[in-house]
């Protein structure tokens, strides 16, 4: 009893803690990510990144709208047929009957008789009214205006998607560039710093040149980890808008 326990016990730590584990590996595969791997990297197209947006949960609220005003549909097509009515029934059991006979010469004596029947009925007949049968058709025709409502309504909705999609992708594509820009400064800003911290350690250069070396590194690391923040939030609301795995799959 106590094993079973332990193996429940483990299990359900397995389905706490592995999720974690999986959030905390996909932040690490951005947190870590060098020049090199932004360089490299290679964004889906647009025409695949928009297809992917319509899996979305509001697209899948209206694929789900629409099924039901397709059943819809069907049922108003088949409308017609609630102006017929066909019945039918049958009934079956045992018919009892008792008879009683008697006159001034015949004293009174009753007699009993019982007998099985089954017996049955069909019938059907039409009922209508006149506004139903004019309106048959453009119940129809009201129908199919509802599901191209639906998928108006879908395109309209990836309409407004594109416009971000494409901003956060000719974002990205450009922050990337600039970003090896600010990688190969950032370099060049540590070296000089290391150069000139090693000068004024040998009495070749003061404090006030290397303060401003400094000064010179502190500003290309920020302008770097700025570059590089915006490219991760581009990302991170591309993956959402989009549905696509772009960081996670690295």
């Amino acid at each position: 009893m106590r094993y079973k326990l332990l193996l429940i016990l483990i299990f359900s730590c397995l389905l706490f803690v592995l999720p974690l584990q999986a959030q905390t590996q996909e932040s690490d595969n951005i947190a870590n990510m060098t020049p090199e791997d932004y360089a490299s990297l290679k964004l889906p197209s647009l025409d695949s990144l928009f297809e992917n947006a319509k899996k979305g949960p509001s697209f899948e609220i209206l694929d789900v709208h629409k099924q039901t005003e397709i059943s819809q549909l069907k049922k108003e097509k088949r409308s017609w047929l609630k102006f017929f009515n066909v019945g039918g029934g049958t009934n079956y059991g045992i018919l009892g009957n008792t008879s009683s006979f008697s006159d001034s010469a015949t004293p009174l004596y009753s007699q009993y008789s019982k007998n099985a029947q089954l017996s049955y009925h069909i019938g059907g007949g039409i009922s209508f009214s006149i506004e139903d049968i004019f309106d048959l058709k453009p119940r129809v025709n009201r129908q199919k205006l509802k599901i191209k409502e639906i998928d108006l309504q879908k395109e309209q909705s990836l309409n407004e998607l594109k416009p971000q999609i494409i901003t956060l992708y000719s974002s990205i594509l450009s922050s990337i560039t600039i970003l090896k820009i600010k990688s190969e400064t950032l370099t060049f800003a540590n070296a000089q710093y290391k150069a000139g911290e090693n000068d004024f350690l040998n009495g070749k250069e003061d404090l006030n040149s290397l303060n401003t070396q400094k000064a010179t590194q502190v500003q290309a690391l920020i302008e770097y980890e700025s570059i590089r923040s915006n490219i991760n939030r581009d990302l991170l609301l591309l993956e959402i808008l989009t549905n696509t795995p772009i960081i996670s799959k690295k």
